[in-house]
């Protein structure tokens, strides 16, 4: 492995010229564990100087067995001996652990950054843990349960009425109409039942509970709604800590009052394009909602700037989501009775993929791809911009929807709108975008090709694909497309001249190496750039190369 140069966050240095006492090194394993992973390189100065591993510690099965011995549950690291500017350093492997784990005598631990950047092993504190077990999914915080107020004092029936109508209105599960109040709680397990008493669940108090109740046993629960105009701050209501319903009604209403619409006309219909898209941010809304991390403090935050809108969370993303996957990795709910409830409700989508339903309301009126880049390890955030309304591309989708007579697939839609912002895309750019393998890729924008809103370029090495000229002609570009079809030959000609001017001459088969074609290709080039006047043709033999005229 490569020689880590500085401590972080997953990367330990110890000393070990006194021998190093191993309950420190047990101490360093379970904070790893505990928070990200890393590895421990033991023999190394906190300053990165070499000194080496001691004679003691050069055993990696006895080392990998004590370190299992006196962790809980056992911590099974990958222990090997490395050799770096001629000494042996050992380093030992840690996987961030789905359990939380303990030394042999009881002390929980993580890792944290100092001021200064370094990073430090500390206990966890007991918020800290639960915060841990939420994060890894082994608990469900929404689940818990309050047992020191009974549910008939701490919920309250006007917000039940609330569900009902929200039930109603969102076409959500119309069977939990016919329950009475006390089935009403149990079947969204709002309660639960302890010696004949029905007490709330966090996920009953955060829906329906009333306001103070809410404050004392969830305090991290607020959401804060900004309207920005450059600097200037034009909506700025206090912080809201109630019932989520309340909440959620009152920001939709907050949030509609700012959505303008244009129409366009296609065929015989008028579609309507809304500056920011209702169906997204109610997806986006009711996520951070549902997902936020209620151990931590920090509020739900939507804004709304002049050309986007940001909708953050605390918390990050559960466990196995992160912002290169969320299209595809299965549904991860950090609380899971809370999102069971909220889908049944009608607020989330029914079968879990929200995310998909962002993505498809925002490209399908021309915006641009939802954007979850700025999200940290404590904050999930994201942007969803507001554009320029493009009432020809928005018209092509519209009507190859209505040709095919479905809606147009999300990967289809990804690919169109990158195609349309960046002009020129590789295979593997699209699969990345589309956060699924190439082959993936490939039978989705060759779906494309044979439909004929997108043309490929350029051979098997070097092919990339361009939106058709019938796109371009029906947004009136085609000079556009002009373009971008002679691009990929004008720079291979301009690599062909840079290299003769450099060197002298060029052979087809550098001709290959240098732009990436094929043999048959590569010779197309040079003839056409011979009969352009541009290179003479050399014959040695059966060798020919290239020169400048």
């Amino acid at each position: 492995m490569d020689r880590p140069l500085k401590e972080t966050m997953t990367v330990e240095f110890k000393s070990d010229r006194k021998c190093l006492p191993l309950d420190i090194l047990y101490n360093e394993v379970v904070a790893m564990a505990n928070t990200d992973g890393g590895i421990i390189c033991l023999g190394i100065e906190d300053n990165g100087d070499i000194t080496g591993v001691n004679a003691q510690h050069t055993d990696i099965v006895e080392i990998s067995a004590k370190i299992q011995t006196h962790t809980s549950p056992s911590v099974n690291p990958h222990v090997f001996l490395e050799e770096w500017d001629g000494r042996t350093v050992l380093v030992v492997e840690v996987k961030s652990s789905r359990q939380l784990v303990m030394t042999s005598d009881g002390r929980c631990l993580r890792r944290r950054l100092q001021h200064d950047g370094s990073p430090e092993v500390i206990a966890m504190q007991p918020v800290e843990i639960l915060q841990r077990l939420s994060q890894v999914q082994t608990i469900d915080p929404s689940a818990q349960v309050i047992e020191d107020v009974p549910a008939a004092v701490a919920l309250n029936p006007l917000e039940r009425e609330r569900l009902r109508g929200m039930v109603r209105s969102f076409h959500g599960d119309s069977a939990l109409l016919d329950l009475s109040d006390d089935e009403l709680d149990k079947a969204l397990d709002f309660v639960r039942i302890r010696d004949g008493v029905a007490y709330p669940t966090i996920a009953g108090i955060l829906l329906i509970g009333h306001e103070q109740y809410i404050r004392e046993y969830v305090p991290g629960n607020e959401v804060l709604f900004q309207v920005l105009d450059g600097v200037n701050v034009l909506v700025n209501p206090p912080a809201m800590r109630g019932p989520l319903l309340s909440i959620f009604e009152t920001v939709n209403l907050m949030f509609r009052s700012r959505v303008t619409e244009q129409e366009i006309q296609v065929g015989l219909f008028r579609v309507p394009v809304p500056n920011y898209e209702p169906d997204a941010f109610r997806e986006g809304f009711v996520n951070a909602l549902v997902h936020r991390d209620y151990f931590r403090s920090g509020a739900v935050h939507v804004q709304l700037q002049n050309q986007s809108m940001f909708i953050s969370s605390p918390g990050g993303f559960p466990e196995g989501v992160t912002a290169d996957n969320i299209l595809t990795v299965a549904p991860t709910p950090r609380n899971r009775i809370l999102a069971e409830a909220v889908k049944r409700i009608g607020l989330a989508e029914r079968t879990g993929r929200g995310v998909d339903k962002i993505y498809r309301s925002m490209l399908r009126s021309g915006h641009d791809i939802p954007d979850y880049s700025g999200s940290s390890p404590t904050w999930v955030i994201l942007r969803l911009n507001s554009a320029r309304l493009d009432e020809p591309f928005i018209r092509m989708l519209v009507e190859e929807e209505r040709r095919i007579d479905t809606l147009m697939p999300i990967d289809s839609l990804i690919m169109l709108s990158v195609l349309r912002k960046e002009r020129r895309v590789s295979l593997e750019e699209l699969a990345r975008r589309i956060q699924k393998e190439t082959a993936d890729a490939k039978t989705t924008v060759e779906w494309l090709v044979e439909t004929g809103l997108v043309e490929a370029e350029g051979n098997s090495r070097s092919r990339g694909y361009i939106l058709s000229s019938r796109v371009y002609s029906g947004s009136g570009n085609e000079i556009g497309y002009t373009r971008q079809k002679s691009m990929t030959i004008n720079q291979e000609i301009s690599m062909i001249e840079r290299h003769v001017e450099k060197f002298g001459s060029i052979s087809r088969s550098e001709v290959v190496e240098l732009c990436r074609c094929e043999k048959n290709h590569a010779y197309y080039i040079l003839r056409k750039m011979v009969g352009d006047g541009l290179l003479r043709e050399n014959k040695r033999g059966k060798y020919t190369s290239y020169s400048k005229v």
